[in-house]
């Protein structure tokens, strides 16, 4: 088997879904489960984040009526209906169902129309970024996929593809990141876009607080706490302990936050 990924970042305004995420850092959304026919794709998605940015969620899927699929210039209406199965202050699990028409076509149908049966989907919204991961069979190419989203691709998208060079890992240790308090994954994922652990590393934390405009405390202990979570569930086979889980405390007194390091 071999994966791939479909990046697409969003400016601000090309979506009226995805600007809900931008405008809100700490939603995540991530599949449970996608299914694809010839007219027709079905999906399981779990959305966290706090409670404010669930409910500016809420608010755009109950009207949702133009296609937020990739191929198509401006979208076009769509036959689209949704079902909120958990509804919690932090957290939602949604149904929904979605036509694929001509000049409107998501991922999932553009591989199925490709390949045929067979591929696995999942996909994460967060930020300005949507990111679509296929696993699919070793002598299988999506390049032509690629080149087909790429030349219909709307204003205000832009499109990244790569074949995952390593091993796909397919199990749910990503989806373990909810688990973490929305502050450790947003400082996490900002650390991670600036290149921070990059090696050499290209930055320190130092210099990503000043251009984010936050204290270089409060960030440092926010990595750190999630850089402890990780290791922690890892090397303990992804069993955690409850007494050392750091959702609680987010914010703890200030004696608790670590001195930087660059």
């Amino acid at each position: 088997m071999q994966a791939f990924e479909f990046t697409i970042t969003y400016e601000r305004g090309a979506d009226e879904l995805m600007d809900v995420f931008i405008e809100n850092p700490g939603l995540y959304s991530k599949t449970i489960s996608c299914n694809v026919s010839d007219g027709t794709m079905w999906r399981l998605d779990e959305v966290t984040g706090p409670t404010e940015s669930l409910l500016a969620y809420d608010d755009v899927i109950e009207g949702l009526h133009r296609c937020t699929n990739l191929e198509g210039v401006g979208g076009c209406q769509i036959d689209w209906s949704h079902e909120v199965l958990v509804e919690t202050a932090n957290r939602r699990v949604i149904y929904s169902k979605q036509s694929e028409g001509p000049g409107c076509r998501s991922v999932p149908y553009l591989v199925r129309e490709s390949l045929g049966d067979g591929a696995l989907f999942r996909a994460e919204q967060y930020h300005d970024t949507y990111k679509w991961r296929v696993l699919v069979e070793n002598d299988a190419s999506l390049s032509p996929i690629y080149e087909t989203i790429d030349a219909h691709l709307r204003s205000g998208l832009e499109l990244r593809f790569e074949r995952v060079d390593h091993s796909p890992e397919w199990d749910d240790r990503r989806s373990a990141a909810e688990d973490l308090s929305h502050e450790q994954r947003e400082a996490l994922q900002t650390a991670v876009e600036y290149g921070y652990y990059e090696s050499p590393r290209e930055v320190s934390l130092q210099e990503i607080a000043n251009d984010e405009g936050i204290p270089v405390s409060t960030l440092q202990y926010r990595v750190t706490r999630a850089e402890a979570w990780l290791a922690k569930r890892y090397l303990s086979g992804f069993v955690e302990d409850p007494s050392e889980s750091t959702n609680s405390g987010e914010d703890a007194s200030p004696e608790s936050e670590m001195s930087v390091s660059s």
